[in-house]
């Protein structure tokens, strides 16, 4: 399948209108050097400590750092596995010592939320907050927890009083996401970029974080069809880290928008090449069915099909979406969305329980699905354009 072995330069793509003049993206490897050095650092600090905890696992804080490493690794890679080993290692931290071992318990959150096990997420957040109880970090932590389950009254509670603890670095992105979803995304959009100007101001934080800033800029710009907002941000963040699939997948899915199809498909395999995700390969086979090729198209859209019902597939919510949007699996999915509002019903389960039933053909349940996601947030753009075309069903 050309999805699985397309070769593209190791450096990324930025883009100058290149599917707009019909010239090839360029490469820019300018932030590479710098960006496989930190790697190769990181790298050796994950066997250092490897060795550190083989010689004596009775410890806690060298497991907290190996296992912090590790999730920096999957941020990077993508990989699960390395979150499989941040949770162990954080609950082998816990095991030696479960007491003022704040920094396991952090640890252990942010695996099981990467693994999308919230609800074990959230005995671990409080957990964690029992320890620190007037801790800012720890209690934005618990609300970034109640936000992904939908508790909105209480992440509520938890985030109003961290008004002034809001340029906290820990506390930023967590505060920022809060007010996102609470229909609020100016603001949201205000404190990243105040962020990413303290972060860019300390010699400390590594190209990985930097980038992750733009990452955030340009996806927020992109759902609210900020386009040319969204391609400087994206491209900032390549220039840092060329490599990053995630931004690589982002400006796929910009170039797009934009009417730019054979770079959507350059970005989008070169994502697709370090990391392959459902989502992303929607991206590319939209982009073959823009240009007339439906069987290249097809080979993408089976290839998501297929990743997706892979053991490890679990439930990914912007997978699913990109299933439903392309008519797949949807008793399936239908099934899935339901089971997991049984223990997380925030606006994007209730939205993608409306998109469900609409592809369906059950459009009466679909309203009032969508109701549900509106009644917190009427902003996001998504929710709008999900709700405009139950609507219109007649």
């Amino acid at each position: 399948m050309r999805v699985f072995g397309v070769v593209v330069a190791a450096a990324g793509l930025l883009l100058a209108g290149a599917g707009a003049t019909g010239r090839e993206p360029r490469p820019d490897q300018t932030g590479l050097p710098a960006v496989l050095a930190e790697r190769r650092i990181r790298d050796a600090d994950i066997a250092f400590f490897q060795k550190r905890v083989a010689r004596d696992s009775t410890g806690a804080i060298d497991l907290v750092r190996l296992g912090g490493l590790r999730l920096a690794r999957y941020r990077q890679t993508g990989d699960e596995l390395e979150l499989v080993s941040a949770e162990a290692a954080a609950r082998q931290s816990l095991g030696n010592r479960s007491q003022r071992n704040p920094g396991a318990w952090q640890l252990l959150t942010a695996a099981l939320l990467g693994q999308h096990r919230f609800v074990e997420a959230e005995s671990a957040a409080q957990a964690l907050v029992r320890q620190a109880p007037d801790d800012g970090t720890s209690r934005a932590i618990l609300g970034e927890v109640w936000l992904e389950l939908g508790r909105y009254r209480g992440a509520d509670s938890l985030f109003r009083p961290l008004i002034a603890q809001r340029f906290n670095p820990a506390i930023t992105p967590r505060y920022a996401r809060w007010c996102e979803l609470r229909g609020r995304a100016a603001e949201a959009r205000r404190l990243i970029e105040a962020a990413g100007d303290l972060a860019r101001s300390r010699a400390h934080m590594s190209r990985d974080q930097l980038a992750w800033y733009e990452l955030r800029l340009g996806e927020l710009a992109l759902r609210f069809g900020a386009l040319r907002e969204a391609r400087k941000r994206l491209d900032a963040g390549l220039a840092i880290v060329p490599d990053d699939w995630r931004l690589l997948a982002a400006r796929a899915r910009l170039a797009l928008e934009q009417g730019e199809a054979r770079a959507a498909i350059v970005l989008g395999d070169s994502s697709l090449n370090r990391h392959l995700d459902p989502a992303t390969l929607a991206t590319v086979g939209d982009a073959w069915q823009r240009l007339g090729d439906s069987s290249q198209a097809e080979e993408y859209f089976r290839a998501m099909e297929t990743l997706t019902s892979a053991p490890r597939g679990g439930f990914h919510r912007t997978w699913y979406l990109a299933l439903l949007d392309h008519g797949r699996r949807v008793p399936e999915i239908l099934g899935a969305v339901r089971k997991d509002l049984e223990s997380r019903q925030d606006i994007y389960g209730w939205d993608l329980l409306a998109w469900s039933l609409y592809r369906s053909g059950r459009i009466s349940e679909a309203r009032g699905a969508i109701r549900q996601a509106l009644a917190w947030n009427d902003e996001d753009p998504l929710l709008r354009r999900h709700s405009r075309a139950i609507e219109e069903v007649r």
